[in-house]
Protein backbone atom coordinates (compact mmCIF):
# COMPACT_ATOMS: atom_id res chain seq x y z
CA UNK A 1 0.00 0.00 0.00
CA UNK A 2 1.50 3.52 -0.83
CA UNK A 3 1.73 5.96 1.82
CA UNK A 4 -1.29 8.45 -0.03
CA UNK A 5 -3.50 5.52 -0.08
CA UNK A 6 -2.12 4.30 3.91
CA UNK A 7 -2.79 8.08 4.96
CA UNK A 8 -6.07 8.67 3.13
CA UNK A 9 -6.94 5.24 5.38
CA UNK A 10 -5.53 6.56 8.16
CA UNK A 11 -7.89 9.89 8.05
CA UNK A 12 -10.97 7.57 7.41
CA UNK A 13 -10.96 5.45 9.94
CA UNK A 14 -9.86 9.04 11.95
CA UNK A 15 -12.77 10.58 11.30
CA UNK A 16 -14.72 7.72 11.95
CA UNK A 17 -13.88 7.25 15.24
CA UNK A 18 -14.40 10.63 16.22
CA UNK A 19 -18.22 10.48 14.41
CA UNK A 20 -18.69 7.48 16.83
CA UNK A 21 -17.56 9.45 19.79
CA UNK A 22 -19.51 12.17 19.20
CA UNK A 23 -22.29 10.49 18.66
CA UNK A 24 -21.64 8.01 21.63
CA UNK A 25 -21.45 11.22 24.12
CA UNK A 26 -24.44 13.03 22.74
CA UNK A 27 -27.29 10.25 22.70
CA UNK A 28 -29.83 10.73 23.22
CA UNK A 29 -29.96 14.27 21.93
CA UNK A 30 -33.45 13.97 20.50
CA UNK A 31 -36.83 11.50 20.58
CA UNK A 32 -35.47 7.84 19.97
CA UNK A 33 -38.27 7.09 17.43
CA UNK A 34 -39.11 3.27 17.04
CA UNK A 35 -39.82 2.52 13.49
CA UNK A 36 -42.87 -0.22 12.98
CA UNK A 37 -43.21 -2.56 9.86
CA UNK A 38 -47.05 -3.00 10.45
CA UNK A 39 -50.03 -1.45 12.00
CA UNK A 40 -50.68 -3.94 14.22
CA UNK A 41 -49.47 -7.15 15.94
CA UNK A 42 -47.02 -7.74 18.35
CA UNK A 43 -44.34 -5.44 16.76
CA UNK A 44 -46.96 -2.47 17.58
CA UNK A 45 -47.10 -3.96 21.40
CA UNK A 46 -43.10 -4.06 21.64
CA UNK A 47 -42.86 -0.31 20.46
CA UNK A 48 -45.33 0.22 22.90
CA UNK A 49 -44.10 -1.24 25.92
CA UNK A 50 -40.13 0.80 24.49
CA UNK A 51 -42.32 4.14 24.62
CA UNK A 52 -43.54 3.80 28.21
CA UNK A 53 -40.51 2.08 29.75
CA UNK A 54 -37.97 4.37 28.26
CA UNK A 55 -40.00 7.90 28.91
CA UNK A 56 -38.27 8.47 32.17
CA UNK A 57 -34.75 7.25 31.15
CA UNK A 58 -34.78 9.22 27.88
CA UNK A 59 -35.63 12.91 28.68
CA UNK A 60 -36.62 13.53 25.03
CA UNK A 61 -39.18 10.50 24.79
CA UNK A 62 -39.56 7.58 22.74
CA UNK A 63 -41.97 7.57 19.97
CA UNK A 64 -43.36 4.29 18.29
CA UNK A 65 -44.10 5.35 14.43
CA UNK A 66 -45.94 2.75 11.98
CA UNK A 67 -44.60 2.53 8.69
CA UNK A 68 -46.19 0.23 7.06
CA UNK A 69 -46.45 -0.92 3.24
CA UNK A 70 -44.84 -2.60 0.78
CA UNK A 71 -43.94 -5.63 2.50
CA UNK A 72 -42.43 -3.88 5.75
CA UNK A 73 -39.56 -2.79 3.00
CA UNK A 74 -40.40 0.94 3.83
CA UNK A 75 -39.58 0.51 7.06
CA UNK A 76 -36.65 -1.69 6.58
CA UNK A 77 -35.67 0.93 4.04
CA UNK A 78 -35.82 4.20 6.53
CA UNK A 79 -34.16 2.53 9.18
CA UNK A 80 -31.20 1.51 7.12
CA UNK A 81 -30.59 5.35 5.69
CA UNK A 82 -30.96 6.80 9.04
CA UNK A 83 -28.22 8.18 11.00
CA UNK A 84 -26.34 5.64 12.73
CA UNK A 85 -26.76 7.35 16.26
CA UNK A 86 -29.47 5.40 17.90
CA UNK A 87 -32.28 7.56 17.62
CA UNK A 88 -33.26 5.42 14.94
CA UNK A 89 -34.64 1.92 15.79
CA UNK A 90 -36.38 -0.69 13.76
CA UNK A 91 -38.57 -3.12 15.66
CA UNK A 92 -38.21 -6.14 12.93
CA UNK A 93 -40.12 -9.72 12.75
CA UNK A 94 -38.91 -12.32 9.89
CA UNK A 95 -39.74 -9.59 7.12
CA UNK A 96 -36.30 -8.70 8.14
CA UNK A 97 -34.81 -12.03 7.02
CA UNK A 98 -37.10 -13.24 4.05
CA UNK A 99 -37.94 -9.43 2.26
CA UNK A 100 -34.18 -9.14 1.20
CA UNK A 101 -34.38 -12.57 -0.84
CA UNK A 102 -37.67 -13.04 -1.79
CA UNK A 103 -37.24 -9.67 -3.27
CA UNK A 104 -34.50 -8.99 -5.37
CA UNK A 105 -35.45 -5.37 -5.95
CA UNK A 106 -35.36 -4.84 -2.01
CA UNK A 107 -31.44 -3.40 -1.76
CA UNK A 108 -30.70 -4.70 1.86
CA UNK A 109 -29.02 -6.96 3.74
CA UNK A 110 -29.95 -7.92 7.30
CA UNK A 111 -26.23 -7.80 8.58
CA UNK A 112 -24.98 -5.28 6.95
CA UNK A 113 -27.13 -2.79 6.89
CA UNK A 114 -28.29 -2.84 10.59
CA UNK A 115 -27.35 -3.26 14.12
CA UNK A 116 -28.76 -6.27 15.78
CA UNK A 117 -29.46 -5.27 19.94
CA UNK A 118 -31.47 -8.08 20.85
CA UNK A 119 -34.43 -10.70 20.23
CA UNK A 120 -37.03 -9.73 21.91
CA UNK A 121 -39.37 -12.55 21.54
CA UNK A 122 -41.42 -15.17 19.23
CA UNK A 123 -44.59 -16.74 18.73
CA UNK A 124 -44.14 -20.34 17.69
CA UNK A 125 -46.18 -21.53 14.44
CA UNK A 126 -47.98 -24.37 14.54
CA UNK A 127 -48.93 -26.87 12.22
CA UNK A 128 -53.06 -27.58 11.92
CA UNK A 129 -54.82 -29.43 9.51
CA UNK A 130 -58.62 -29.71 8.72
CA UNK A 131 -60.45 -32.85 10.91
CA UNK A 132 -61.16 -34.55 7.26
CA UNK A 133 -57.51 -34.63 6.84
CA UNK A 134 -56.25 -38.45 8.53
CA UNK A 135 -53.37 -37.31 10.45
CA UNK A 136 -52.67 -36.80 14.05
CA UNK A 137 -48.53 -35.89 13.69
CA UNK A 138 -45.93 -35.32 10.89
CA UNK A 139 -45.44 -38.53 9.74
CA UNK A 140 -49.34 -39.19 9.26
CA UNK A 141 -49.23 -36.13 7.30
CA UNK A 142 -46.14 -37.01 4.80
CA UNK A 143 -48.16 -40.57 4.47
CA UNK A 144 -51.22 -39.09 3.27
CA UNK A 145 -48.88 -36.36 0.91
CA UNK A 146 -47.35 -39.21 -0.32
CA UNK A 147 -49.85 -41.48 -1.51
CA UNK A 148 -52.26 -38.48 -2.81
CA UNK A 149 -49.53 -36.70 -4.21
CA UNK A 150 -50.31 -32.93 -5.23
CA UNK A 151 -53.79 -33.24 -3.70
CA UNK A 152 -53.19 -32.25 -0.67
CA UNK A 153 -53.56 -27.97 -0.42
CA UNK A 154 -52.31 -25.63 2.24
CA UNK A 155 -52.77 -22.02 2.66
CA UNK A 156 -50.92 -19.24 3.38
CA UNK A 157 -50.43 -15.26 3.34
CA UNK A 158 -49.29 -14.95 0.19
CA UNK A 159 -46.05 -15.56 -2.13
CA UNK A 160 -43.10 -14.85 -0.16
CA UNK A 161 -45.00 -15.34 3.32
CA UNK A 162 -43.31 -16.81 6.49
CA UNK A 163 -46.11 -19.41 6.56
CA UNK A 164 -45.24 -20.13 2.90
CA UNK A 165 -41.87 -20.34 2.56
CA UNK A 166 -42.13 -22.56 6.11
CA UNK A 167 -44.39 -24.79 4.11
CA UNK A 168 -41.96 -25.16 1.09
CA UNK A 169 -39.82 -26.09 3.85
CA UNK A 170 -41.72 -28.99 4.91
CA UNK A 171 -42.19 -30.13 1.42
CA UNK A 172 -38.05 -30.20 0.76
CA UNK A 173 -38.37 -31.78 3.65
CA UNK A 174 -40.91 -34.54 3.86
CA UNK A 175 -40.34 -34.92 -0.15
CA UNK A 176 -43.90 -34.32 -1.09
CA UNK A 177 -45.48 -31.70 -2.83
CA UNK A 178 -48.56 -29.82 -1.48
CA UNK A 179 -50.55 -27.30 -3.42
CA UNK A 180 -50.12 -23.68 -2.83
CA UNK A 181 -53.18 -21.24 -2.41
CA UNK A 182 -52.18 -18.23 -1.70
CA UNK A 183 -54.44 -15.56 0.27
CA UNK A 184 -54.65 -11.86 1.11
CA UNK A 185 -53.82 -12.36 4.65
CA UNK A 186 -53.58 -15.67 7.06
CA UNK A 187 -56.87 -14.84 8.69
CA UNK A 188 -58.62 -16.19 5.57
CA UNK A 189 -56.15 -18.86 4.74
CA UNK A 190 -56.88 -20.03 8.57
CA UNK A 191 -61.01 -19.13 8.20
CA UNK A 192 -61.01 -21.57 4.85
CA UNK A 193 -59.44 -24.23 6.52
CA UNK A 194 -61.68 -24.14 9.06
CA UNK A 195 -64.26 -24.68 6.00
CA UNK A 196 -62.16 -27.17 4.42
CA UNK A 197 -61.51 -25.51 1.41
CA UNK A 198 -57.47 -25.82 2.10
CA UNK A 199 -56.15 -28.60 4.04
CA UNK A 200 -53.42 -27.71 6.02
CA UNK A 201 -52.06 -24.12 7.47
CA UNK A 202 -48.99 -23.19 9.21
CA UNK A 203 -49.70 -20.13 11.25
CA UNK A 204 -48.77 -18.65 14.80
CA UNK A 205 -50.36 -19.60 17.78
CA UNK A 206 -52.08 -16.65 17.79
CA UNK A 207 -54.28 -16.66 14.47
CA UNK A 208 -54.91 -20.88 14.67
CA UNK A 209 -55.37 -21.72 19.19
CA UNK A 210 -59.19 -20.13 19.05
CA UNK A 211 -59.82 -23.09 16.51
CA UNK A 212 -58.29 -26.00 17.92
CA UNK A 213 -60.16 -26.13 21.47
CA UNK A 214 -63.32 -26.57 19.99
CA UNK A 215 -62.42 -28.93 17.47
CA UNK A 216 -62.25 -27.34 13.98
CA UNK A 217 -59.08 -27.54 13.48
CA UNK A 218 -56.65 -30.45 14.75
CA UNK A 219 -52.73 -29.72 15.50
CA UNK A 220 -50.32 -31.86 14.51
CA UNK A 221 -47.30 -30.07 15.38
CA UNK A 222 -45.47 -26.85 17.24
CA UNK A 223 -42.35 -25.57 15.53
CA UNK A 224 -40.86 -23.90 17.78
CA UNK A 225 -37.70 -25.19 19.96
CA UNK A 226 -39.70 -26.38 22.43
CA UNK A 227 -43.37 -27.29 23.20
CA UNK A 228 -46.04 -24.38 23.79
CA UNK A 229 -47.12 -23.85 27.54
CA UNK A 230 -50.60 -23.81 26.57
CA UNK A 231 -50.61 -27.20 24.25
CA UNK A 232 -48.30 -29.21 26.47
CA UNK A 233 -49.72 -32.00 24.71
CA UNK A 234 -48.48 -30.85 21.53
CA UNK A 235 -45.13 -32.29 20.27
CA UNK A 236 -42.65 -30.13 18.34
CA UNK A 237 -41.39 -30.87 14.40
CA UNK A 238 -38.23 -32.01 16.15
CA UNK A 239 -39.57 -34.64 18.52
CA UNK A 240 -41.19 -35.77 15.23
CA UNK A 241 -38.33 -36.36 13.76
CA UNK A 242 -38.08 -33.30 11.68
CA UNK A 243 -35.63 -31.29 13.70
CA UNK A 244 -34.74 -28.35 11.03
CA UNK A 245 -38.58 -27.89 10.92
CA UNK A 246 -38.28 -24.90 13.37
CA UNK A 247 -40.23 -21.41 12.89
CA UNK A 248 -41.22 -18.77 14.84
CA UNK A 249 -42.65 -15.37 14.39
CA UNK A 250 -40.15 -13.24 15.99
CA UNK A 251 -39.27 -10.14 17.17
CA UNK A 252 -36.02 -7.98 17.76
CA UNK A 253 -34.79 -4.45 17.66
CA UNK A 254 -32.00 -3.22 15.61
CA UNK A 255 -30.34 0.34 14.89
CA UNK A 256 -28.79 1.30 11.52
CA UNK A 257 -25.21 -0.07 10.53
CA UNK A 258 -22.35 1.45 12.29
CA UNK A 259 -24.24 2.55 15.56
CA UNK A 260 -21.56 3.07 18.06
CA UNK A 261 -21.53 0.18 19.79
CA UNK A 262 -21.51 1.92 23.48
CA UNK A 263 -25.15 3.35 22.03
CA UNK A 264 -25.68 -0.15 21.23
CA UNK A 265 -24.67 -1.45 24.33
CA UNK A 266 -26.54 0.79 26.15
CA UNK A 267 -29.90 0.29 24.32
CA UNK A 268 -28.96 -3.25 24.95
CA UNK A 269 -29.39 -2.52 28.52
CA UNK A 270 -32.44 -0.62 29.00
CA UNK A 271 -34.53 -2.86 26.34
CA UNK A 272 -33.76 -5.68 28.69
CA UNK A 273 -34.43 -4.07 31.63
CA UNK A 274 -37.96 -2.63 30.64
CA UNK A 275 -38.86 -5.93 29.05
CA UNK A 276 -38.15 -7.78 32.43
CA UNK A 277 -40.58 -5.51 34.01
CA UNK A 278 -44.15 -6.71 35.13
CA UNK A 279 -45.77 -4.21 33.04
CA UNK A 280 -43.80 -5.33 29.99
CA UNK A 281 -43.80 -9.12 31.02
CA UNK A 282 -47.90 -8.79 31.21
CA UNK A 283 -47.65 -7.34 27.93
CA UNK A 284 -46.07 -9.83 26.08
CA UNK A 285 -47.88 -12.00 27.79
CA UNK A 286 -51.32 -11.27 26.21
CA UNK A 287 -49.63 -10.89 23.00
CA UNK A 288 -48.36 -14.94 23.72
CA UNK A 289 -44.70 -13.69 23.16
CA UNK A 290 -42.08 -15.91 24.75
CA UNK A 291 -39.21 -13.94 25.89
CA UNK A 292 -35.92 -14.50 24.54
CA UNK A 293 -33.58 -11.11 25.19
CA UNK A 294 -30.22 -12.32 23.79
CA UNK A 295 -27.34 -10.63 23.23
CA UNK A 296 -26.24 -8.76 19.85
CA UNK A 297 -23.70 -11.27 18.96
CA UNK A 298 -26.59 -13.81 19.41
CA UNK A 299 -29.15 -12.09 17.66
CA UNK A 300 -26.48 -11.72 14.93
CA UNK A 301 -25.96 -15.39 14.95
CA UNK A 302 -29.83 -16.15 14.80
CA UNK A 303 -30.03 -13.44 12.13
CA UNK A 304 -27.84 -15.55 9.68
CA UNK A 305 -28.96 -18.82 10.07
CA UNK A 306 -32.13 -17.73 9.81
CA UNK A 307 -31.17 -16.00 6.50
CA UNK A 308 -29.64 -19.09 5.35
CA UNK A 309 -32.67 -21.08 6.10
CA UNK A 310 -35.09 -18.98 3.68
CA UNK A 311 -32.48 -18.42 1.34
CA UNK A 312 -31.97 -22.36 1.09
CA UNK A 313 -35.76 -22.58 0.64
CA UNK A 314 -36.09 -20.03 -1.79
CA UNK A 315 -33.69 -21.75 -4.38
CA UNK A 316 -35.15 -25.17 -4.20
CA UNK A 317 -38.65 -23.79 -3.84
CA UNK A 318 -38.18 -21.96 -6.96
CA UNK A 319 -40.07 -19.27 -5.19
CA UNK A 320 -40.08 -15.75 -7.44
CA UNK A 321 -41.84 -12.65 -6.60
CA UNK A 322 -40.11 -10.61 -9.18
Amino acid sequence: MSTTATGRWAVAAALALASSGVYAQAFPSKPVRVILPFPTGSAVVIGQVMSDGLRDTFKHGVVAEPRPGAGGSIALDLVAKAPPDGHTLLVASPILTITPIVRPSVKLDALRDFAPITLIGNIPNLMVVHPSVPAKGIKDLIRVARTTPAQLTYGSSGPGSTNHLVTELFNILAKVKMRHVPYKSATFAVLDLVRGDVDVVIGASTSVQQFIGSGKLRVIASLGEKRRATLPDVPTAIEQGMPELVAVNYYGVLAPAGTPPEIIDRLHREIVRISRTPDAQRAYARAELDLVLNTPAEFAAFIRKDSAKWARVVREANVKLE
